[in-house]
């Protein structure tokens, strides 16, 4: 049995050597009777020298023929050998060439086949191409991973996510182009080009909607963090309060519509037909000669979402009012008691009975304010369903780039994939908010107040420019911009805080005093530097991590290094560094007091000069005030938001779009930006396909990027998630515990307990 089986390898060993022989004698044979280059390589049959038939620098050109070129420009054949020429552009031998092709890895549209090793190399001076082959390639549909596998991969998922981040305005398209009545035959021969201009115009929308998100999306992530702080701050100040009882009913309230509102106008201009409203609540129905209703010593904008929520409250406050819609907070002193210094307990303010009217007045409040945060989009629904299918192309694409290894047109879309993932960012930062998007919902909370039916058109003031860019909202509420959200609900926390700042004295009869829960909610929502810190961290994180993930890949694309695609990617990420600090300039305010030299403090030179408001135009339009200061901050300002703006369109949509169409994909854009300024240098560029370094690249950099893509997007998207269910619950906690006896101020419910006896 021993012997037999030895007998068998043996003969085995005997068959391999003689197939090996045979094979390396047909290659002797065949290298020995070559009459032309076709012979051995049947790419370079009827190669001519003219690699486009059109305009070059029109993307007529064909890079894969200039692959040809040049490996017929370094061979030739002399006595029916194939022979390298001088210079041989060609990076192997001969032999390895004709073996790489009976292989099918010829170099010039070589594809993975599961071999690591790959193709020969074919490398041109950039000298070569810019006499052989100048100009750059179009995009053909055959290849499915130069503008389909982006386009349909990513581009378009990112427009889905744009249309969940909320905005201002859009571009109008005009109700006259639905043509209501098709009584008539003319409405019928009208409707069709009707229906197709406004397909256009939503179109536009979107696409200007789009730019507009690829602009800006540092502002926006800056400012959305920003709110979340001051969200997270607030309801964490309530919390506090609400467990140490030292809030009343409603000024928690109010603070709870100051997290839902804050996104609104808070000062808009003043309607005529708002003015009633004010007069028909100044009527005290609880004045006491004891502790009167002071009479209004400030005007209130009766246009104000803030006025609104100030009436909504108003039923349910706890003590009498200081002004008018302003209740007080703190026991007021008997205004009968003539002793300057008076400590008798009976001649402090009593709180106002909770009858049952009060009562079901608390309830509605509940109510409106359960149902204002429940009439929210659901993340899950418009964020993350549509992150999923996000995910699912960049599961896709990986699986792509390991089943095509040294693919470069697949490694690019990976890269831009990559650089998309800001978008979706925008989309779960905007998604977390508690503020609700929609302006309609508080107006349908205070509809009951209006009384009047008024016409929507009469919500701004018509003129061309709010003709083309209407309200996204019809409502007579206009909510901030993204990249202004932050602002607004500091503004809307700061309104809070100095209308109440001052209360009267607890001890005995005289001058007001600084409410110490107003002074901790000033300081719980002012950022510190540590505040700005973890604000900005976050922001660089959700704006970094893409642009890390993409450099790296389209840097270790072959020719490896920075070029065209790496750029790109480089100009973009810089524009929206000095956009971040252009923000900060304009919205982080002045620094805090004595932490800095007396030139950025409050009242100094910056101060003075405005330095600190730079995006304030009244003075652009004075002739006295135009040569000042404050004016040449606000140029500043203005000139430098719109270069770096119109820098991050020109990147993300120009350089989109001259990735899809296949400008890049250019004998410039295949060496380094260092050679750019060295037109004669001779540096190369491969011109081959799928060669060692490609595959090598694939395995350690494009898939790793690839796949830490999917956690990081994944992640960012749980987590915020979670974060809105988490802040969800605890403001529902907290609307639950208003009107709890339990949760009532210590003198509150001493003075319930009083009344109850008596």
């Amino acid at each position: 049995m021993a012997l037999r089986s030895l007998i068998r390898m043996f003969q085995l060993l005997l068959v391999t050597v003689a197939v090996l022989s045979t094979a390396l004698s047909a290659t002797l044979q065949e290298q020995g009777n070559y009459t032309s280059l076709s012979d051995a390589f049947e790419q370079l049959a009827n190669l001519t020298y003219l690699p486009n038939s059109g305009d070059p620098f029109s993307g007529s050109q064909n890079f894969t023929y200039c692959c040809l070129l040049a490996v017929n420009a370094s061979l030739e054949v002399i006595n029916g050998y194939i022979v390298e020429k001088t210079p041989c552009y060609i990076k192997s031998s001969v032999d390895d060439l004709l073996t790489a092709a009976r292989e099918g890895q010829f170099p010039c549209g070589a594809v993975w086949d599961g071999n690591y090793i790959g193709a020969p190399v074919v490398e041109v001076p950039y000298t070569w191409v810019k006499e052989t082959c100048p100009g750059w390639q179009l995009s053909t549909s055959a290849s499915q991973s130069q503008w389909l596998s982006p386009f349909v991969g990513f581009l378009l998922p990112a427009i889905v996510f744009c249309l969940a981040i909320p905005r201002r305005r859009k571009l109008a398209v005009w109700q006259q182009l639905f043509v209501p009545d098709l009584s008539r035959a003319i409405s019928w021969i009208l409707a069709p080009f009707a229906m197709i201009f406004a397909g256009v115009c939503v179109v536009c929308d979107t696409v200007i909607w789009l730019s507009m998100c690829f602009a800006f999306p540092s502002p926006m992530l800056l400012s959305g963090f920003y709110e979340a702080y001051l969200d997270y701050n607030v309801i964490n100040f309530l919390q506090d309060k609400t467990e140490n009882f030292r809030l009343t009913l409603d000024m928690r309230a109010r603070l709870l519509f100051v997290i839902l509102c804050g996104n609104l106008d808070l000062e808009p201009k003043a309607r005529k037909s708002d003015r009633k409203f004010i007069e028909w609540n100044t009527i005290h129905h609880n004045n006491n000669n004891h502790w009167p209703d002071f009479a209004s010593t400030k005007k209130l904008n009766a246009s104000s979402p803030w006025t609104y929520v100030q009436t909504l409250v108003h039923p349910i406050r706890t003590y009498r009012d200081s002004d008018i819609l302003t209740s007080r907070q703190w026991p007021l002193h008997d205004e009968r008691c003539s002793l300057p210094n008076c400590t008798n307990l009976k001649c402090k303010e009593i709180p106002l009975p909770r009858n049952s009217q009060v009562l079901r007045d608390i309830g509605r409040t509940k109510t409106r304010l359960r149902t204002m945060l429940a009439c929210q989009y659901s993340f899950g629904a418009t964020i993350g369903c549509p992150i999923v299918f996000f995910l699912g192309t960049f599961i896709f694409t990986i699986v792509t780039v390991l089943s095509d290894l040294g693919d470069s047109d697949t490694s690019i879309a990976l890269a831009f994939g990559m650089w998309y993932m800001i978008i979706p960012h925008l989309s779960i930062v905007s998604g977390l908010l508690l503020a609700g998007n929609n302006p309609n919902t508080f107006e349908g909370v205070v509809a009951h107040e209006f009384g009047d039916v008024e016409d929507p058109q009469t919500f701004e003031e018509l003129h061309f420019g709010t003709r083309v860019l209407e309200l996204a909202y019809n409502s007579r509420y206009k909510p901030a911009w993204s990249w202004l959200r932050g602002r607004s609900k500091r503004d809307w926390v700061r309104k809070a805080w100095k209308t109440y700042e001052l209360r009267p004295s607890a001890a005995t009869k005289g001058d007001a005093v600084l409410d110490e829960d107003m002074a901790a909610l000033r300081t719980i929502t002012t950022l510190s530097i540590t505040g700005w810190a973890v604000v900005i961290s976050l922001t660089l994180l959700l704006m970094g991590v893409p642009f890390v993930l993409a450099f790296l890949t389209a840097f270790y694309t072959p020719q490896v290094g920075v070029s065209c695609r790496s750029l790109t990617f480089i100009v973009y990420t810089i524009t929206q560094i000095f956009q971040i600090l252009l923000w900060m300039w304009a919205f982080a305010g002045l620094p805090h007091q004595g932490e800095f030299f007396s030139l950025l403090r409050k009242d100094g030179f910056l101060d003075g000069t405005g330095f600190f408001t730079p995006t304030e135009m009244g003075t652009l339009w004075s002739k006295d005030t135009f040569f000042s200061f404050r004016s040449a901050w606000a140029i500043v300002w203005y000139s430098l938001a719109t270069a770096f703006g119109i820098g991050g369109v020109f990147t993300s949509i120009g350089g989109t779009m001259m990735q899809l169409m296949g400008v890049y994909r250019s004998g410039k854009c295949d060496v380094n930006v260092e050679w750019w300024t060295k037109p004669d240098a001779e540096t190369g560029v491969i011109l081959s396909t799928n060669y060692t370094l490609e595959i090598e690249d694939a395995n350690r950099y494009w898939k790793s990027c690839g796949i830490t893509a999917v956690l990081f997007l994944g992640t960012v998207a749980f987590c915020g998630w979670w974060y809105q269910r988490r802040l969800r619950g605890l403001f529902r906690r907290l609307v639950n515990d208003l009107g709890n006896p339990k949760t009532d101020r210590e003198d509150v419910k001493a003075a319930m307990i009083v009344s109850n006896g008596k």
